[in-house]
């Protein structure tokens, strides 16, 4: 998540398509591949040292001291495989967005340049409710 947010997607999302059923965001069958392999890459190494670590009596060799710093080592791998996937492989084309779009926060003008704040869905002003335009 932390290379596709800062690196693959440069802080560019489309919130909106996050919440929408088969969106810009949608992976086959809900699954990331690509999240998939690199997480792998990552945890498979690691694994000896932490079944050393249930039994200490099993013999994993050298292969135990990767899972001293296992997160570091773990995160660092799965970044650059994730990088090298999105990048070079397999680019997430559909889900690059060129401009962030974020929803309206208190305190914003309304889009329609007249000033006004944006009034949210269900925010009480004075006596009646009042919907802002989506």
């Amino acid at each position: 998540m932390v290379c596709d947010y800062y690196i693959i997607k440069k802080q560019k999302l489309n919130v909106h398509e996050l919440y929408k059923d088969h969106g810009i965001y949608w992976y086959d069958y809900g699954i990331n591949w690509r999240a998939f392999a690199a997480f792998l890459c990552g945890f498979i190494p690691v694994l000896p040292g932490f079944a050393k670590s249930v039994t200490n009596s099993l013999n994993v060799g050298d292969a135990w001291k990767i899972y001293t710093f296992a997160w570091l080592f773990g995160f660092t791998i799965a970044v650059l495989v994730y990088y090298v996937i999105c990048t070079y492989i397999s680019p997430p084309t559909s889900a690059m967005v060129d401009v962030a779009v974020y929803p309206p926060q208190k305190g914003d003008v309304s889009p329609d340049g007249s000033g006004d704040e944006v009034i949210y869905k269900g925010e009480v002003r004075g006596d009646e409710k009042e919907v802002s335009p989506v």
